[in-house]
């Protein structure tokens, strides 16, 4: 148990930091995006985002992104928002697809700030693979907490929900997710990705 609430507080603990950004900041607009059905987007995002974060340490993803993947990863994160958009509901595959998909591109290009409990993680998930992935899912929803807050609160209290239902919260979802997608496709964004990470890492 200790070892839960460590990690739930550790990922908590990065939500401020520059480097949690890039994971952070694409879910937020998907979530805006996703009007009609937030809660799914947020926790599958969030699944995405603890699954590719585990993968590569697990030995189970290799590919970097250059080249053509870059265009077809920048053509897919923008399909994750317009999937988002025109989910109906909740159990839509178009909610759960852009939610996953969103997820897996947005930590797949993140450079975390490693602190004791995410190294302990990514150290030992080649050798204890169901213990590190289930505790990089409890990592991820601290780093995440306010985006799954935003996909819970409008369930929880309606009124904040009909707040967010209006389209300028949806419109700015859509340009910070079209930002991400057009820094993507022409190479920016993993700049981006290192000077958020030198900001963080003080140097």
């Amino acid at each position: 148990m200790d070892t839960l609430v460590d990690t739930f507080t550790e990922g908590i603990s990065v939500i401020t930091w520059a480097c949690t950004l890039p994971i952070a900041v694409p879910g937020l607009a998907l979530v805006l995006v996703a009007r009609r059905a937030r809660l799914t987007v947020g926790v599958l995002y969030a699944t995405g985002v603890a699954l590719m974060a585990w993968a590569p340490a697990a030995g189970y993803w290799r590919t970097d992104m250059r080249g053509l993947i870059v265009v077809v990863v920048a053509v897919l994160a923008a399909g994750t928002y317009l999937a988002a958009w025109k989910a109906p509901t909740g159990n839509s595959p178009l909610a759960a697809g852009g939610g996953f998909v969103g997820g897996a591109i947005a930590s797949w290009l993140w450079r975390p700030c490693v602190g004791p409990r995410l190294g302990d993680i990514l150290n030992e998930a080649s050798t204890d693979e169901l213990r590190t992935l289930a505790l990089m899912g409890v990592y991820a929803a601290g780093a995440l907490l306010p985006l799954l807050l935003l996909a819970v609160l409008p369930f929880a209290v309606p009124a904040v929900g009909r707040v967010l239902d209006r389209r300028p919260f949806a419109i700015a979802g859509a340009v910070v997710g079209g930002a991400y997608a057009i820094t993507l496709a022409i190479g920016l964004y993993d700049d981006l990705i290192g000077e958020l990470y030198r900001i963080s890492s003080g140097y």
